[in-house]
């Protein structure tokens, strides 16, 4: 069927998450850049400026960067993240308790029979609330974070769509349209795969239609745009519930997480932070920096708001 990304269509601001990234010999890199063609009409207009004499090479000049991309996919670039760590999936974390200087987890099964000092968060607020409950600072600071919920659609092609990789529409139910076939890594051979995800007006006016309902509704204005009929073979709309932060939790100075000293417990990502890979980076940068510093460098200090001048420290040697 081809890959999709179903999340962020790719990286747009400064981040060295490619650093980070774990690579095994032969590999592509993990991150490409992702250019589109302008549409006919912008072909057309500089068409009429270029010289005779142009090679092929300066036609690239009117390429559009659109940012970074995941190769294979956006999902890629996380697994390249994770592999120097312990990662268990299919684990949900039903309640965490304090014991001592230690943290206890139970799972959908039974409690997990390990030790561990500290507890990180990097979950939307609503499902973050039930495993805050040992910090009263965490529990209150999440408690006013609200999200905008968002419909997106993925949809697959045989014929070809006359449109360019990424686009953004005004006025209209769809907000942008990304193209998986354009993007590096991604076969230009086949069906073509897109993205589409709806504006917040129109998500909101929809929030309790089902899936199908809300897919054929799409798909019925992206005929429109393409100006022609579009038969999918695939078709499959998706709610975000918590697609985008509205209100954040408020952040103590300088620092883009929420950490408490106290319990060792601390909460990154678009709680904290706008809805943007770079800005989630940073946060997860910002609560390495807490642990270390709450861990290694107590000064016997209690409270999210207060890590100290070795925290200060440590943020300005990350990259």
């Amino acid at each position: 069927m081809g890959l999709f990304d179903d999340g962020a269509q790719c990286i747009s601001g400064a981040t060295r998450l490619a650093a980070h990234a774990v690579q095994r010999l032969g590999e592509l890199a993990t991150l490409h850049p992702w250019t589109i063609a302008p549409t006919a009409a912008v072909e057309d207009r500089n068409a009429t400026t270029w010289k005779k004499d142009e090679d092929e090479a300066d036609v690239t000049r009117t390429l559009k960067l659109m940012g970074a991309v995941g190769v294979l996919s956006m999902l890629a670039l996380a697994d390249a993240l994770a592999r120097p760590l312990d990662v268990r999936i299919n684990t949900p974390i039903l309640q965490a308790r304090r014991r001592g200087a230690k943290w206890d987890l139970r799972s959908s099964e039974d409690e997990i029979g390990e030790d561990f000092q500290a507890l990180v968060l990097a979950v939307p607020a609503p499902l973050a609330m039930p495993l805050v409950v040992e910090s009263p600072d965490l529990s209150n600071a999440l408690r006013g974070v609200r999200y905008r919920s968002r419909w997106v659609l993925l949809l697959r092609s045989d014929r070809p769509v006359p449109l360019p990789g990424y686009r953004r529409f005004q006025g209209s139910p769809i907000e942008r349209v990304a193209a998986m076939h354009s993007k590096p890594g991604h076969s230009a051979i086949g069906p073509q795969r897109w993205f589409f995800e709806a504006d917040q007006r129109w998500s909101l006016r929809h929030e309790h239609e089902d899936a199908e309902t809300v897919a054929d509704l799409l798909l019925d204005n992206f005929r429109e745009h393409a100006g022609r009929s579009v038969m999918p073979n695939y078709l499959c709309a998706q709610q975000w519930h918590h697609a985008f932060v509205e209100t954040p939790a408020m952040s103590p100075r300088r620092i883009e997480c929420l950490w408490d000293d106290k319990v060792q417990h601390c909460v990154c990502g678009d709680n904290v932070v706008a809805s943007q890979v770079d800005r989630v980076h940073r946060s997860g940068v910002d609560l390495a920096g807490a642990v270390v510093a709450g861990l290694t460098y107590r000064s016997g200090r209690s409270g999210f708001s207060t890590v100290g001048r070795d925290f200060e420290q440590l943020l300005e040697a990350q990259p």
